[in-house]
């Protein structure tokens, strides 16, 4: 199974993302795999 990870923390698929996640208050990393790269914006 893909790993999924949350600012390079590997995570579980149950996991909740919350505001303590985010960077710079407004950006969280989210890695699927190795190459799939995703960039959530807070708004």
């Amino acid at each position: 199974a893909n790993s999924i990870s949350v600012n390079k923390e590997k995570v579980s698929e149950d996991y909740t993302i919350s505001k303590s996640d985010l960077i710079s208050e407004k950006y969280i990393l989210l890695q699927k795999g190795k190459k799939n790269y995703f960039i959530l914006i807070a708004e």
